[in-house]
């Protein structure tokens, strides 16, 4: 039953075009919470402490594996409904959005790659009613094998992060939006975010700085 509810959400993609609502997709994809800062990137590529392998299946964002590249995203996807490419913190980072719904509740796909290569998606549900909500969850454990018998919702996100041998991961959110992070487990990825932003921070203290001789002998 809750795989049947995952695979009507694979299957809508962006066949259904985008309604925005007299915005340009710009300004409408601006407005979504998806990550785009150095730090962002650092945080949310960062595993848990203690993450523990806890699913014998590939962690995957629909089938498209980590490492992927743009080509393989559109030829699995579809076309995207946004691309943003230009003016992010992250030289490399490209981000592809999918729009689709469960029911009412409007879902959101930011794909984010780096050097062409995919590392993380966030899977932001708007707003679902709780029954909704609830078997989402269920049917994103269900497929990992992890889906335990008579569990309530608050039970079931404790089974979060799912973590593969790889240890890409999936980690929920529950807030006013239910969000799915899907993050790359590849040890080389983070190291370039954080070189990033130390560069970030050297340029900042050099401006502070300089700043501060201005101010000194004005």
């Amino acid at each position: 039953m809750f795989n049947s509810v995952w695979k009507t959400l694979a299957l809508r993609k962006s066949k259904n075009r985008l309604d925005v609502g007299g915005l340009s997709k710009k300004d409408y994809f601006d407005r979504v919470n998806y990550v785009r800062t150095v730090a962002g990137l650092r945080n949310a590529l960062s595993a848990p402490k203690q993450v523990q392998t806890n699913t014998k299946r590939e962690v995957t964002f629909r089938g498209l594996a980590f490492g992927a590249s743009l080509r393989d995203a559109r030829r699995l996807l579809g076309k995207p409904e946004f691309h943003v490419h230009q003016d992010l913190d992250v030289v490399g980072h490209e981000v592809l959005f999918y729009f689709s719904s469960i029911g009412s509740a409007k879902v959101t796909q930011c794909l984010h790659f780096l050097h062409g290569q995919f590392i993380m998606c966030q899977s932001i549900v708007k707003t679902p009613k709780p029954a909704r909500c609830n078997a989402i969850i269920k049917s994103v454990l269900e497929k990992y094998n992890l889906l335990p018998e008579a569990q309530e919702t608050f039970d079931l996100e404790n089974m979060f992060p799912i973590c593969d041998a790889s240890q890409n991961r999936i980690e929920m959110h529950y807030a006013f939006d239910l969000t799915f992070t899907y993050a790359t487990g590849d040890a080389q990825v983070l190291p370039m975010i954080q070189k990033v932003q130390a560069v970030e921070k050297s340029r900042s203290a050099f401006w502070k700085g300089a700043f501060q001789e201005q101010v000194r002998y004005v």
